[in-house]
């Protein structure tokens, strides 16, 4: 999308100051519902990205959560997932697309909700895993879901398409606002979801 000048910088420079395959080149994006193609399962992570050795797929599966899941299938990382993915559960496709916007070793990552499908303990994996790479790149997570964003360094919660609150998780509970009403919502659910 277009961007005015002097409005978005990356690294001190205006971003339609970079050539656009060198800034795509910069960023890593996994999307809430990833397009799997019919190819292996090393392939989908290493799609776009031909000169990427086994090893750097096998450390990016791990980083992704999907590891343990690959080592089950019978052809391994050789395993065909079909069309869009169609052999694979909704969680296991985004840990295919989290691997993949992870294997160009990126400067900027964006998670799109990419949590949504997994289970409560895949997610916390994933969610440390995040946590981690959040250390040497610049990573925006967008999630419906406060324990995925927790940790972040600011967090905007976002109505109607506009920023309706802006702080650090703590800040936002102190404020009471739509962040902590969600926060405490999601908690009871999870609560409830808990009990037998």
């Amino acid at each position: 999308y277009p961007v005015p000048k002097g409005m978005l910088f990356i690294d001190g420079v205006d971003i339609n100051d970079w050539d656009l395959l060198s800034l795509r080149s910069q960023i890593g994006f996994a999307p809430q519902e990833p397009f799997l193609f019919s190819d292996t399962i090393e392939g989908n992570i290493r799609f776009g990205r031909e000169t990427v050795g086994r090893e750097r797929i096998l450390a990016v599966a791990r980083l992704a959560a999907l590891d343990k899941d690959v080592q089950s299938f019978p052809g391994g990382y050789e395993t065909m997932v079909g069309e869009r993915g169609i052999t694979l559960s909704g969680g296991q496709k985004q840990r295919v697309a989290i691997a993949r916007a992870l294997v160009s070793e990126p400067a900027i990552v964006v998670f799109d909700d990419v949590t949504s499908a997994v289970d409560t303990h895949t997610e916390d994996e994933i969610n440390q895993a995040i946590r981690r790479l959040s250390r040497k790149h610049t990573t925006f997570i967008i999630s419906h879901r406060v324990s995925s964003v927790m940790e972040a360094d600011l967090i905007l919660y976002l109505e109607d398409g506009a920023i309706a609150e802006r702080g650090t998780h703590d800040e936002l509970l102190r404020q009471g606002g739509r962040y902590a009403a969600l926060y405490h919502r999601q908690q009871l659910e999870a609560q409830l979801e808990s009990r037998p």
